[in-house]
């Protein structure tokens, strides 16, 4: 950006350069016509030259009205964008047919408007065919349209003629001017190609990078997304793993330990026998459903159908039927609305923690207990079971520890004795999970 408006600076200084170098000839010109007639030295001055001048006014009245439309030609294709490339050529013709006809009008003393119409075409033209035919052709111009070659075929009055009307002082300080006025354009115009074609390259360049740049990104966006792909399948996997581990493994543990106690029963107290076969086969039922739900939608059947405080009792009740145990179950925590995410996390530890206390603990007794403190919920699952020598984290453990990371929380679990003298170990569960809320909490 900021080499584009030292190049439109340039242009502009060019451009009135090169107005003043057509003014310094006409009023030369001009002037001198006028004085050859006041002084009567005008048949000298015919006697010399052996050919008519053109009318003094005629000479600005053309190379400045032709070099004003070449300008605003110029500056109008600059501000004004041409798409189709017949439009965009006929454009840049008529720039150069515009400065043949300055350079004519002025007798073909001055060719540096060649240089102001290069230097503004090789920046307008992109394609570097048409860029290259352009450049030859006004290089040509410029080279070419001299009044030393042009009088070799016609023989227009020449500059110099004019200047010799004045005193060889006068003389000097008008050429060194000229010299000055189109040296200078020429400079301008060196400067201004360097300009162009450096930042040009320095363009290329940064565009080169980018480009580098960008395959990069697209190449370590093409291995995230394959890492991001195989994340996602892994994670899905667990996940799917913990919902059957969770639901098959709760509902089969229930069913064994109602079915061991059922046939206990069985010859002593058949119609007792019958009722927990009842509620082995309704409970066995339930799992069923749960797992066909669980692979379709991954989530708790109870959950879709009742609320979380609804869901945990029935879990509990249910357990507490089908295996006897006593549980004792306290919920401390208040209105329990969570998100749907933070439902299952809650409603699966409770469901392993009493699954492992009779599958792996083989305890009688099995306390619950939900407290919570702001946006700290505790779920507390204790035993009196056997507790184990040394904490092993196994399938469910493990799963139990995935949902609470995803959510933020953490799991601690440990043996636990309820007095120094209890002969009977037993084993807790506790999991801290930061709760969001339905309303007003974070997104899930």
């Amino acid at each position: 950006m900021e080499n584009e408006k030292r190049l439109n600076d340039i242009a502009v200084v060019m451009a009135v350069l090169n107005l003043a170098v057509i003014l310094y000839y006409c009023l030369i010109c001009v002037v001198t016509t006028y004085r050859l007639c006041d002084s009567f030295g005008a048949y000298d001055f015919l006697a010399s030259v052996r050919r008519l001048p053109r009318y003094p006014w005629l000479m600005p009245a053309q190379a400045v009205s032709l070099y004003l439309l070449l300008s605003l030609l110029i500056h109008g294709k600059s501000r004004r964008e041409i798409y189709s490339l017949r439009d965009r050529l006929l454009v840049c013709i008529a720039e150069i047919l515009l400065c043949v006809g300055v350079i004519a009008s002025l007798n073909f003393y001055y060719s540096g408007v060649a240089l102001l119409v290069l230097a503004d075409l090789v920046h307008y033209v992109q394609r570097n065919r048409v860029r290259l035919c352009f450049m030859v052709i006004l290089i040509f111009i410029f080279a070419f349209s001299k009044f030393e070659i042009v009088s070799l075929v016609s023989a227009p009055v020449a500059f110099s003629d004019y200047l010799g009307y004045y005193d060889q002082f006068a003389r000097g300080f008008f050429t060194g001017i000229e010299s000055i006025l189109v040296s200078g354009n020429v400079l301008l115009f060196v400067f201004y190609m360097i300009l162009l074609f450096t930042g040009e390259r320095a363009e290329k360049e940064r565009i080169r990078k980018l480009n580098q740049q960008l395959n990069d990104a697209n190449i370590q966006l093409k291995d995230y997304a394959v890492k991001l792909e195989r994340m996602t399948e892994i994670r899905e996997r667990n996940r799917l793993a913990r919902e059957i581990h969770d639901t098959l493994g709760h509902t089969l543990t229930g069913i064994i330990m109602g079915a061991d106690a059922a046939l206990a029963l069985f010859s002593a107290a058949p119609e007792e026998s019958q009722k927990r076969l009842q509620i082995i086969a309704q409970s066995a039922r339930e799992g069923l459903t749960d797992v066909r739900r669980s692979i379709k939608a991954l989530r708790p059947d109870a959950l879709e159908q009742r609320s979380l405080a609804e869901a945990l009792e029935k879990l509990v009740e249910n357990f507490r039927l089908t295996t006897g145990i006593e549980i004792t179950y306290e919920q401390l925590a208040g209105d329990l609305a969570f998100a749907p995410d933070e439902d299952d996390t809650v409603y699966r530890v409770i469901q392993e923690g009493m699954t492992n206390a009779v599958r792996h603990g083989h305890a009688t007794r099995i306390e619950i207990k939900l407290t919570r403190q702001e946006n700290l919920l505790t779920v507390d699952v204790r035993d009196n079971g056997l507790g184990c020598e040394q904490v092993e984290d196994g399938f469910g453990l493990r799963h139990m520890k995935e949902r609470l990371a995803l959510l933020g929380g953490a799991l601690t679990c440990g043996n636990r004795w309820d007095t120094p003298e209890d002969c009977h170990r037993g084993f807790f569960v506790t999991a801290n999970i930061p709760v969001r809320e339905k309303e007003g909490g974070l997104p899930t």
